[in-house]
């Protein structure tokens, strides 16, 4: 592994190139001095918090500290090859097209695989589905009446949620704030309300991977006090869900904004609505919800709020249902190699991450805390060993 595939092997290149010191730029970047500096050495795990602090003061976007896109692993040539097809449809897709729609029946049945490919984080076929599912949508939405119409933006809104999380995953900010956009108008059309705050929910994706957490909790807030009538008229299973997840997208933004406060407040919201719902964790709208999923959050802002005890203690609850998907599943995981890391104990932390691998293998080879997890890993395993050089070869960490 050449030094600079770790994270803070990137911090201390792009540091050495911006002519800064290591105090220098932790003064700039509000971050302690000794954390910075175990980072730099591969010997501690980045958070997100410090990745955005130091990209700020680095002015460089955080894509450039974690290596994304990570085009470089032929494991995953094919999905990003299938990106710029996507690009293409983007670009035209408010415009209409020269031949007949196709029947709505055939692109139901889509966007339900589509739905599907998701939950399970199989990027390869769904990035190769997704163009022709959004052409097919577009033309049917410039050529259908008003009911038609309807149920066809019903059809996109899963398909841009399914195409956001993608592009999220593979490093294409750009594309995907577009989609957010995209997504937003197709809500609108539906005239549902929790469509508009699955919306909400998938918007506040860009100020949480910008660090901007702020605005991403003002989001969240206002996309709860806009939708409040509707969860107090209609408590349903799925205006549950959809309410659960402002709170749990709240429980991110503020444990990465090092607010305990405001994460504990959020995690007590979330338990009760969780109450509410009863039994194994739901999916609706595409969002997961239900006791299990919240302690997943509770394990993760724990984790960023620096205390790996917590977040173990949290983990011992966690209760998953077999039809969890495997999206969700395989996150729990990798957090779970994190706490472990922070912990100190190195073998649960790789025994985490081949169970993420095991449950969602694209998703966790294009995480960048798995990346920046393994190679930790390996920079505190002076003589690594078979499996972990396994895996970090599987991530294409090694040449």
């Amino acid at each position: 592994m050449v030094d600079s595939e770790h994270v803070g092997g990137t911090i201390r290149t792009l540091r050495k190139a911006a002519g800064l010191t290591q105090a220098q730029l932790a003064r700039r970047a509000s971050v302690s001095l000794s954390l910075l500096s175990t980072v730099e050495r591969g010997d501690r795990a980045a958070t997100h918090a410090l990745l955005v602090s130091v990209a700020r003061a680095l002015r460089v976007p955080v894509g450039r500290l974690t290596g994304q896109p990570y085009a470089d692993n032929h494991h995953d040539a094919a999905t990003h090859a299938a990106v710029d097809a996507l690009r293409a449809v983007l670009r035209r897709i408010d415009l209409p097209g020269d031949t007949p729609p196709r029947p709505l029946n055939d692109l139901t049945v889509e966007v339900a695989t589509v739905a599907a490919l998701r939950r399970d984080a199989n990027y390869r076929r769904l990035s190769a589905l997704l163009p022709g599912v959004l052409d097919g949508l577009a033309r049917a939405a410039h050529s259908s009446g008003a009911d038609a119409g309807t149920a066809v933006h019903r059809l996109l809104v899963t398909t841009y949620h399914a195409a956001h999380m993608m592009l999220h995953r593979l490093g294409f900010p750009d594309l995907a704030e577009l989609v957010e956009h995209r997504l937003a108008a197709a809500a609108e059309h539906t005239g549902d309300p929790l469509a508009g705050a699955l919306a909400m929910w998938v918007r506040a994706q860009t100020s949480q991977s910008a660090g901007d957490y702020t605005h991403g909790l003002l989001l969240m807030e206002h996309a709860r006090t806009r939708f409040e009538d509707q969860l107090r008229h209609d408590p349903s299973p799925a205006a549950l869900t959809v309410f659960g997840n402002l709170h749990l997208r709240s429980v991110t933004l503020a444990s990465r904004a090092g607010d305990a406060h405001t994460t504990r407040a959020h995690l007590a919201e979330a338990r009760e609505l969780a109450t509410r719902l009863g039994g194994p964790d739901q999916v609706h709208y595409g969002l997961t919800f239900g006791a299990a999923n919240v302690t997943a959050h509770e394990t993760a802002a724990h984790i960023e709020l620096g205390d790996a005890t917590a977040a173990l203690k949290a983990a011992d609850h966690w209760r998953p249902s077999p039809t969890m998907p495997r999206t969700r599943r395989g996150h729990h995981h990798i957090s779970l190699a994190r706490a472990h890391l922070l912990h100190g104990d190195r073998h649960a932390a790789l025994t985490a991450l081949q169970r993420a691998r095991r449950i969602a293998p694209q998703q966790t080879r294009l995480h960048p805390m798995v990346r920046d997890t393994t190679a930790v890993l390996v920079s505190l395993h002076r003589r690594s060993t078979p499996e972990l050089s396994d895996y970090a070869g599987w991530l294409g960490l090694t040449h």
